[in-house]
């Protein structure tokens, strides 16, 4: 007798991708990096939703009148010397707003937050899902990391 399972797995991961993609918009997925001070920054994309974070301690919902800004960030320390960078100084920004992260995720296949600030050996990169509350009538046009500014494009 054959198993079923491989096809009914199959099904359930349709579904569950379905579903996500029904619960996000992608706003940018076209990575974007620039540098200073010691430290390369990349946006590597930004997307509207899902409107709930469920972490291993923690389950996020957005105020009214705001939704989750999911953006997934690498960061590199291009110094000779270990540094600090602190992700609550990557503030995501449009006219008239500006909010820093409210959760840092380790961007790995389950949920799970981490520091808001890391020290990085010279030449060590982590990426990490940076999650903002933001207007839902709103759209951010950039993310600004200390010097580092990263447009966030509009769609063509």
């Amino acid at each position: 007798m054959r198993s079923m399972r491989p096809g009914s797995t199959m099904v359930l991961v349709g579904m569950w991708l379905g579903g996500f993609s029904a619960c996000s918009t992608v706003l940018m997925s076209t990575p974007v990096s620039k540098g200073a001070d010691g430290w390369v920054v990349t946006l590597g994309q930004v997307t509207k939703g899902p409107d709930e974070y469920v972490g291993e301690r923690v389950v996020m919902n957005p105020g009214t009148g705001d939704a989750l800004i999911w953006t997934v960030v690498t960061v590199r320390n291009e110094s000779t010397q270990e540094e600090t960078f602190s992700y609550e100084a990557c503030v995501l920004e449009a006219k008239g707003e500006a909010r820093q992260p409210l959760i840092v995720d380790r961007h790995a296949d389950e949920n799970s937050t981490t520091d808001r600030a890391e020290s990085f050996d010279p030449g060590q990169e982590r990426t990490r899902r940076l999650i903002y509350t933001f207007p839902k009538n709103q759209r951010p046009t950039r993310m600004r990391c200390g010097k580092i500014v990263l447009p966030v494009p509009g769609p063509r």
